[in-house]
């Protein structure tokens, strides 16, 4: 059972599957290992984690000789042995699609979800010009059907990838992270030409306003009257960051996806308001702003809609640090829970 809160799909259990490693050659610690590549990832809180694995390195390129990632084939073959149905978040401390990873070593993990089929396999990256590569594959295919048959011998024809073009796999939700109008209008067209059974954006952290109109909006192939839609984004999650460095979100940012949701009827999660919380909106009190009491340190300040810092711009509100929990997940007085086909 994990705390995300978008694996928590109703009549599933949440969980995190994580089967690449990574052990520090010094200290012998198992853990993991990524590269920040974006603005997103200044924060990561997976990063903070690997102290507790006794494997104290960055996510940086210059610390990757410290470790030997590898697949863990005991964790690899754990979703086989689950019984009640699942949600999983695939890779939840690293990404799938790390340079690091070999092509064989994500084939048998894509092996596995194809095995268990009655379980949905959530798969978040940022690098999706190698998902891309690597799905569009046919070689792809062949392999994850070879390792399904190594895997479980009695696996059918009906079953393999390679066989009779089930392809993409069924229960594969991929999605990319974005966390600005430039990460998603670099990452979100590469996404809707990979193949998968549904295609989302994880907007977390958020922090800017994004424009993800074209990215939802159906461009009919062909006849209009088959009623085919192009490829477009299924799901759409946002979330401020927390943590100690969190960086603010304002809370327009989090409206603007949600609207745009709500007009083309793209289901839209919030995972969580994060780690700041408005007590000043310009547009709405208008007092003095002189008069709002200041707390000690760097625990307020000025936000306005393009992120920028002082009393100056559009949609100027004023901000305090808190705990995500304090804070919660209510966006003018609603929870947004939708998933993949809650939507019409």
């Amino acid at each position: 059972m994990t705390k995300i809160e978008w694996t928590h799909r109703p009549g599933t259990v949440g969980t995190t599957w994580n089967p690449l490693r990574a052990r520090n050659k010094k200290t012998g610690g198992v853990g993991h290992f990524c590269e920040k590549v974006s603005a997103g990832c200044k924060n990561c809180y997976a990063e903070t984690f690997q102290k507790r694995f006794r494997n104290p390195v960055r996510y940086a390129a210059q610390d990757a000789d410290q470790v030997e990632v590898f697949l863990d084939e005991k964790t690899l073959l754990e979703p086989l042995k689950w019984r009640k149905r699942r949600t999983a978040f695939v890779c939840s401390q690293t990404d799938l699609f790390l340079r690091h990873y070999t092509d064989e070593m994500i084939c048998k993990v894509f092996a596995v979800m194809a095995l268990q089929k009655p379980d949905t396999f959530i798969v978040l990256t940022k690098r999706p010009e190698r998902a891309n590569a690597f799905l569009r594959s046919s070689e792809t295919q062949e392999k994850i059907g070879q390792i399904m048959r190594q895997i479980y011998p009695r696996a059918t024809c009906y079953e393999c990838p390679d066989q009779d073009g089930i392809w993409p796999l069924s229960n594969l939700w991929l999605g990319v992270s974005i966390e600005d109008q430039a990460t998603a209008d670099e990452r979100i067209p590469l996404l809707l030409g990979t193949p998968a059974e549904k295609r989302f954006v994880s907007a977390e952290p958020l922090l800017g306003p994004i424009n993800i109109e074209p990215f939802i909006t159906p461009a009919w192939d062909g006849d209009i009257r088959k009623a085919k839609p192009a490829n477009i984004l299924n799901w759409v999650i946002c979330g401020g960051e927390s943590g100690n460095a969190a960086n603010p979100m304002h809370p327009d940012w989090a409206r603007g996806l949600r609207d745009q949701c709500a007009e083309k009827r793209t289901p839209f999660f919030l995972k969580q308001l994060g780690a700041w919380k408005t007590i000043y909106d310009r547009d709405r009190d208008d007092p003095d702003w002189r008069n709002i009491p200041k707390a000690e340190g760097n625990h307020q300040r000025f936000v306005n809609l393009e992120g920028g810092h002082g009393f100056h711009g559009d949609r100027v509100i004023f901000m305090e640090r808190t705990s995500k929990a304090k804070n919660g997940r209510t966006l003018d007085g609603t929870e947004h829970n939708a998933w993949p086909g809650d939507a019409a």
